[in-house]
C-alpha cells in the first residue's frame, strides 16, 4: 500500500470536463478528488514516457513505423490492465467531494 500526503487545491475546469470527470468518478466509485489524481498521474507518467522515447530516439534514430505500432500495442494491452472493473476503487480515498 502506498501512503502519500495530500494536497489540497482549488481548480477551475471547462463545465464538460467536470461533469464528465464527476460522472467518471462516479462511476469507478472513487471521489471526484480520487478520480482527478488518478488522471493527473497518468498524464504525469505519459509525459515521463514521452520523453524518455525522445531520449532514446536522440541516441539511437528514431524508431520505425513498425517499432511505434509495437509500442501503441503494448501500451494499449497494458492499460485496460491497469484500469480497475467498472464501480471499483483502486485504492484511493473514497471520501465525498
Amino acid at each position: 500500500m502506498r501512503i502519500m500526503g495530500v494536497v489540497k487545491r482549488s481548480v477551475s475546469l471547462d463545465a464538460e470536463v467536470a461533469a464528465a470527470a464527476e460522472a467518471a468518478a462516479a462511476e469507478d466509485g472513487v471521489s471526484f478528488s480520487a478520480w482527478l489524481s488518478d488522471a493527473a498521474e497518468r498524464r504525469l507518467r505519459v509525459r515521463e514516457g514521452l520523453r524518455g522515447v525522445a531520449e532514446w530516439e536522440a541516441e539511437a534514430g528514431a524508431l520505425s513505423a513498425e517499432e511505434r505500432a509495437a509500442g501503441e500495442a503494448l501500451l494499449d494491452r497494458l492499460l485496460v490492465r491497469s484500469r480497475p472493473p467498472s464501480g471499483r476503487s483502486r485504492g484511493r480515498g473514497r471520501g465525498g467531494d
